[in-house]
């Protein structure tokens, strides 16, 4: 059978947490099915590799029982747990659960009580006034759930930067390996690393097309082949994205990669630029256009051709989207953008002392293999009891490990003690300044008052960021992407009012948050605004998701000197509030 990769897994262990929730079932049961997901989607190994090994196991989450579900999953795509679930609830249901505004125990009422089974069906028992009707409901939950339901089909069909990229890479890496091939490129969205992806696109250079395409149908993870023509084939695969590959001669492959790259808007603007000097740009090369049909084509192996020919340097392809890269790489004035070799330490960072599954011994072993100088400790503050939110007893504690550590760290990470605070109705929070003034910085967020208006928000934020002992905005519009929306702001009232105080704003790399998004971190910079660039780490694998944080800073223009985490340990201390208020 095809080959389930780390995301495949992830996803059919996900299904049976999510169908065991529906079910009503203990939820320590439910919860270690999407434990274990959860690492997985971050592991680095892929596990097939890992099973052969007998080293299941070594992954957080995965005990014995597990690994042998995961063992049959590899062998035959299922296992008789999950077979189990499937018949008790169907898994469109899984779909109506994850609506904003339902959750498990409305979907099982839905289903149980009006037959849905699909978010189709919801939709339909929602315009006929079946979900008002129902005991419990009424009109205005119907309401919140037909809004929920407006958010989740916004994103509908695509998937999160997290589950296409890795796939992109695979499937690159296999196809580098095919006899004649001399370059294998993701395109499209993915490139530009948009936050949310549709289809995933490849491009490859190679002499031989034919042997190109016999090797995309027989990629492992394959799931069904939609069509294959002489330079394009198209699958499915067991992750489920479908993945389209395009084979270019070599001397294509700069255009090619180009044209599929930008966006749509990007390429127009280029195209009429080309036509006002006398050429003509497509996926084929860029050609001098002579007396009636002649062409002369003068460029198009590499990209770096395309946009010389029109008198540019070459635009990152975050930037690709035209909102301003174009004037930028014709005046020479594009930006040096923040890289991941860049960041040196993550800012954002739970333990197990609140939320989280990794110890802080954990989380500095692996910024220790990511080659971080620091790493910070930031669990819940004490306001946040559904998450255990520290006490100042347990802060002591904590701080008491932290200069052991640092007292014995040899060439670990040194560890900076930092706090995830809670914004209150009025803008105040969690400890008193005696205490905050002891953290080496304080981050605040928005955990609570989702439902409240722009204006209440927005003063709660700028209550925050005049609190001298606030550093950093954590996650500032609250997004959950494809399951909550921001919360409502006047954005560029926080900004300004970041940038005024010296307040950092967080990207939170976290790849259902990506928070701030690009269009708001181009708006800040303008304010002057620094940012951290942080995971939000709930276990050690999640530090990895760095790279999706620093892709959005990209989609944003930011530049290294733009980003605390990006300094040395003495310069990122320096540059905070509270210390260059002292």
């Amino acid at each position: 059978m095809p080959e389930l990769d780390n995301a495949a897994i992830a996803r059919r262990l996900e299904l049976m947490g999510d169908l065991l929730e529906i079910a009503g079932a203990d939820k320590f049961r439910f919860l270690s099915y999407r434990k274990a997901a959860n690492a997985i989607r971050a592991w680095p190994e892929q596990l097939s590799v890992m099973a052969e090994e007998g080293r299941l196991t070594d992954v957080p989450g995965v005990g014995a029982k597990l690994a042998v579900a995961i063992e049959r999953l590899l062998a035959t795509g299922t296992f008789p747990e999950l077979e189990d679930a499937m018949a008790a609830y169907p898994p469109g249901l899984v779909e109506v659960m994850q609506v904003p505004g339902v959750g498990a125990k409305r979907a099982r009422q839905f289903f149980e009580k009006l037959g849905v089974d699909s978010v189709d069906a919801l939709d339909r028992a929602l315009d006929r006034g079946d979900v008002e009707r129902l005991g419990g409901m009424g009109p205005k939950s119907a309401e919140a759930v037909r809004r929920g339901l407006a958010t989740h089909l916004a994103h509908r069909g695509r998937m999160l930067l997290m589950d296409a990229l890795p796939l992109a890479e695979h499937a690159s890496e296999e196809l580098a390996r095919v006899p004649g091939v001399e370059r294998v490129e993701p395109a499209g969205s993915l490139r530009r690393r948009e936050e949310t992806i549709g289809d995933i696109d490849v491009l490859v250079s190679a002499t031989d097309a034919e042997a190109v395409m016999a090797a995309v149908r027989e990629l492992p993870f394959v799931a069904e082949v939609i069509a294959s023509g002489a330079t394009k084939t198209s699958v499915l695969t067991t992750a489920g994205p479908q993945v389209d590959v395009r084979v270019v001669a070599p001397a294509q492959f700069g255009a090619a990669l180009q044209y599929f790259t930008g966006s749509r808007e990007h390429n127009v603007h280029l195209r009429e630029i080309a036509k006002r000097r006398g050429l003509k740009i497509n996926e084929y090369g860029v050609f001098r256009m002579g007396e009636g049909s002649a062409e002369e084509r003068i460029g198009g192996a590499t990209e770096d051709e395309v946009y010389a020919a029109l008198g540019m340097t070459t635009p990152p392809p975050e930037l690709r989207t035209d909102t301003g890269e174009i004037g930028a790489a014709a005046s020479g004035a594009l930006p040096k953008l923040l890289e991941l070799a860049d960041i040196r330490g993550d800012l954002h960072a739970h333990t197990t002392s609140t939320d989280a599954h990794s110890t802080l011994e954990e989380n500095r072993a692996a910024a220790a293999e990511l080659g971080y100088e620091y790493l910070a400790v930031t669990d819940h503050a004490y306001d946040l009891r559904m998450v255990r939110g520290m006490s100042v007893d347990e802060l002591e504690e904590q701080w008491a490990l932290v200069d052991a550590l640092n007292a014995a760290r040899g060439d670990l990470p040194y560890i900076l003690t930092g706090v995830e605070l809670n914004i209150g109705a009025d803008g105040s929070v969690d400890y008193d300044e005696d205490v905050l003034a002891r953290f080496d910085f304080c981050i605040a967020s928005l955990h609570s008052g989702f439902g409240e208006s722009a204006e209440k928000n927005t003063a709660r934020l700028l209550a925050a960021m005049d609190n001298p002992f606030v550093d950093i905005i954590g996650h500032p519009t609250g997004r959950i992407i494809g399951r909550r929306d921001p919360v409502p702001l006047d954005i560029e009232a926080v900004l300004e009012a970041a940038g005024a105080t010296g307040t950092v704003m967080e990207v939170n790399a976290y790849p259902d948050r990506l928070d701030l998004k690009d269009t708001h971190l181009r708006a800040a910079r303008r304010h002057g605004v620094r940012f951290a660039i942080s995971t939000d780490a709930h276990r050690a694998e999640h530090l990895r998701y760095m790279r999706y944080g620093v892709s959005m800073a990209r989609r944003g223009w930011v530049t290294a000197d733009e980003v605390v985490n990006a300094q040395p340990l003495g310069g990122l201390l320096g540059s905070l509030k509270r210390n260059r208020r002292a």
